[in-house]
């Protein structure tokens, strides 16, 4: 049996730690070989309108929110996922070491207040990564590892009881499972009475779970779209979304410098008679430095990583990582005159253009077309260039905002 379980849980760990280190890899030297596993799985879900809404976000990613407590929560969450790995690395110290000493059932420090502090604190890592990288898809394996380190936790707890029964049952009356207090098992014995759980109960409250937490995520979704810098031109059949927080004023004005523009009109043109039925366009300082979200930047070569690979890019990549995020960090060196426009394509599952209408909508991907540089400063074009129909990872559906 134990066997087993240790089967059980390294598989499902494994494909969690697949899903969720997605946003600590597609920054690092190794993104090509991941998204070259990952990516067609995400392609996949994609390409069905049941599944295209995991693979959609629901918090802000790429965009600065006009939202405080938007702009907060990815920041708490990269915090929060740093402390939960360091506090479930001190935990597994713990019982390693323990079972390295033979010195039976840990019970103190982290152990002395909660009987499972490892699976709370990968909980907490887990919240934060699904704070900073809020796809739905990483929702929905969180709410399901949940259950999963409940089931694993009861299992242990059977195990520790036949192995040290009388030194642990004591230890599991006076201490609390994962939170002090146990705040879930008092909610579950208000729903259910004062039954043991079983397989039915937790079912329900798997569902239930899973229905409030996509429900509470797809307000968020409507909530940040509010809050972000989106302006609507039916007329010129385009959505732009600014990176920046933006006033409808600003986004006219950038983009009737680029709708001026001979060169940049014609293309557009060239574009519309070949079916397209409008864009999306994505308005950034130029020297943003996420625009691999939606581009492949000029001169990355079609199989190479945005940094060479070394261990001084590696251990940089991690530092950065840990350090509370900044607007700056994130935009890089930025002069406010110079702006980068992205004209993406719109395209359904099936192939079809998509209206402007529709470019937010969880089944709609974005695929880059033409990229335009614009000084604002003298009011011209500086560049012009279309670009390959992929971002930097290929074309892994990405945050539009």
């Amino acid at each position: 049996m134990a066997a087993n379980e240790r089967l059980i849980r390294g598989s499902i760990s494994i494909f969690y730690l697949l899903i969720g280190l997605e946003i600590v890899i597609m920054i690092s030297p190794f993104a090509a070989y991941f998204y070259s596993v990952y990516g067609p799985f995400l392609n996949f879900l994609y390409d069905y309108k049941m599944t295209a809404w995991l693979t959609g976000f629901f918090l802000p990613h790429a965009v600065v929110s006009k939202s405080s407590l938007l702009n907060f929560l990815g920041a708490f969450g990269k915090t929060i996922f740093s402390l939960g790995i360091i506090a479930f690395l001190v935990g597994a110290f713990q019982i390693y070491s323990a079972k390295f000493r033979r010195k039976g059932a840990v019970t103190s420090l982290l152990y002395g207040r909660v009987r499972h502090p490892q699976y709370l604190f990968l909980g907490i890592a887990g919240l934060g990564l699904l704070l900073f990288w809020p796809r739905f898809l990483i929702l929905v394996s969180y709410i399901s590892m949940l259950f999963v380190y409940y089931l694993l936790a009861r299992h242990e707890e059977q195990r520790m009881l036949a192995q040290h029964g009388e030194n642990y049952l004591p230890y599991m009356e006076k201490t609390a499972m994962f939170l002090p207090g146990e705040p879930g098992g008092k909610m579950y014995r208000m729903i259910f009475r004062r039954t043991r759980p079983t397989g039915v109960a937790l079912a329900v409250n798997y569902g239930i779970a899973l229905v409030l937490a996509v429900s509470a995520a797809l307000g968020l979704r409507l909530y940040t779209i509010s809050k972000a810098s989106i302006l609507y031109l039916p007329r010129e059949k385009i959505v732009a979304v600014s990176i920046l927080p933006r006033s409808d004023q600003y986004l006219k004005e950038v983009l009737s410098v680029a709708s001026g523009d001979r060169n940049v009109s014609n293309i557009l043109k060239d574009f519309h008679h070949a079916g397209h039925q409008g864009f999306l366009l994505h308005m950034m300082p130029k020297k943003y430095r996420m625009q691999g979200l939606f581009v492949r930047p000029f001169g990355e070569s079609e199989g190479r990583t945005v940094s060479a690979f070394s261990w001084k890019n590696i251990f940089g990549f991690v530092f950065r990582f840990l350090r509370p995020p900044s607007h700056q960090s994130m935009m890089g060196k930025m002069n406010d005159g110079e702006v980068r426009l992205i004209f993406s394509q719109l395209t359904w599952p099936n192939g079809q253009y998509a209206s402007p209408n529709d470019a937010l909508d969880f089944g709609v991907k974005h695929l880059p077309l033409l990229e335009v540089d614009i000084n604002l400063a003298n009011h011209a074009v500086q560049r012009v260039k279309k670009t390959p129909q992929r971002n930097l990872w290929g074309q892994m559906p990405m945050p539009a905002f």
